[in-house]
This record gives C-alpha cells, sequence and structure tokens, in this order.
C-alpha cells in the first residue's frame, strides 16, 4: 500500500490550500489583508497534525506530524510516533499456476486504483482552494449570503453553486470583525458520485487562527479522510 500511503499523506497539504481561499468577504481589501497578516503570524507556530484514512468505517492509516515553516515559507513536517508502522509486505509465495498469477494480478489493479482514485479526489478538492479569476467572479456573483446561525451565530454566511462545476455547492463563513474564516463546506462530485468537504477553523490562545478539522468523504467508495491540527505552540 506504499503509493497508496503516499497520496493520503499528500491530502493535509491539498487541503490545507482552502485556507488561502480568495476574496470571500464584502471588504475584499480588508479580507487580503487579514488572510495576510494572519498567514505571517503562523510562521512563528509549530503544530501536530494527524492525518487518518478509513475505508468502511475501519481505520486503515494514521500519520502523525510535527509541522512548522521554515525560513523560506515552506511547510517542513517531521514524523511524530503513535501512527501507523509502514507496512512492509512480506515474501509472497510464488503463485501457482495460471489462477494463482490472476489473482495476484487482479489485487495489484485494485491497489492502483484505489490510489488513482484518492488523487483523483484529492485533486479535486484541492482546485476549490485555488479558483481561477473567472470562476471566482462568477461565484461571487450568484453568491448569497446571511448572517450565520447556531454556533456559528454572528458570522457571515455566504453561499452559492456551481463554483466549480455543475451542481456543486460551496459555503463559506466568516467573522466580519477579524475577516477570518470560520468553516467551508464543499459539496461536489467525483464520476457523478457525491465528494464532501468540511474544513473547521480555530484561533490558537492568544494566537492566529488556523486550519483545525478538515472531513473529506466519498461515500461511493466508503472512503473518508479526517486531518486534524492541533497544540499549536510559538517556536522558541
Amino acid at each position: 500500500m506504499t503509493r497508496t500511503t503516499g497520496r493520503r499523506i499528500g491530502i493535509a497539504l491539498a487541503l490545507s490550500s482552502l485556507c488561502l481561499w480568495p476574496a470571500a468577504a464584502q471588504d475584499k481589501a480588508a479580507f487580503g489583508a487579514a488572510q495576510a497578516a494572519n498567514a505571517k503570524l503562523l510562521r512563528d507556530y509549530t503544530w501536530t497534525s494527524r492525518t487518518e484514512l478509513k475505508l468502511k468505517g475501519e481505520s486503515k492509516n494514521v500519520k502523525l506530524e510535527q509541522v512548522r515553516y521554515d525560513a523560506t515559507g515552506a511547510l517542513q513536517k517531521s514524523p511524530l510516533p503513535g501512527g501507523t508502522p509502514e507496512a512492509k509486505p512480506a515474501p509472497a509465495p510464488a503463485p501457482s499456476g495460471r489462477g494463482g498469477r490472476l489473482k495476484k494480478k487482479v489485487v495489484e489493479n485494485k491497489k492502483e486504483e484505489f490510489a488513482e482514485l484518492l488523487q483523483n479526489v484529492v485533486a479535486l478538492v484541492k482546485s476549490y482552494g485555488h479558483m481561477p479569476p473567472d470562476k471566482l467572479q462568477a461565484f461571487m456573483a450568484g453568491a448569497k449570503s446571511q448572517p450565520g446561525s447556531g454556533e456559528l451565530q454572528g458570522t457571515l454566511h455566504i453561499s452559492g453553486g456551481n463554483a466549480m462545476q455543475a451542481g456543486d455547492t460551496l459555503a463559506i463563513w466568516i467573522e466580519p470583525k477579524s475577516m477570518m474564516m470560520r468553516r467551508v463546506e464543499v459539496r461536489s462530485a467525483f464520476e457523478e458520485k457525491p465528494v464532501l468537504l468540511t474544513a473547521v477553523f480555530q484561533t490558537a490562545a492568544n494566537g492566529p487562527t488556523h486550519l483545525g478539522k478538515v472531513t473529506l468523504a466519498y461515500p461511493d467508495k466508503q472512503i473518508e479522510v479526517i486531518v486534524d491540527n492541533y497544540d499549536y505552540r510559538l517556536v522558541q
């Protein structure tokens, strides 16, 4: 499962691009300035990231990493103990006859297909974090805004459809005073099957706002990826 694990590891970085989603507030200049100032603060912090891959409700892989920015602004990740050890495939017995070779090939093909599926779903999600200017402008032209409700009371709720593909929906909750995003929800599709994404933003104690938890689901294949970022601390 080496290739599958590799695709899964890249999901956290791909999903983190959502925090760069541009100019969703009415005051674009203020929104952009707030995001830039917050990003600058984040460079002084280190945190723990936990990424879990689930298949049919069963945890298949967990990765723990210590994350921080280097001097160039690039994310640096160091593995931490407590995750799922990398599986080393045991030597397989030599296939006996044509049937054995065919079964082995089927298993290998399924692994390749699963890895490719993850890659494609992640690419779809990532596209919402880097919307082309024309699509962004079209989305904002048709989007509606209203006060947030429930636990998101006090926020501005912006929602609309057809953001990246026909029939999708994108919803964003922004705190007007700080211009920080509090929640993002995407409902899209891959191969005409639903893809669901929820991103929840949190604020560190006396610190920056950050991407706290991301949940990506592809129900048709019972795939779920969960990313938790926590324990934000100033770099010493």
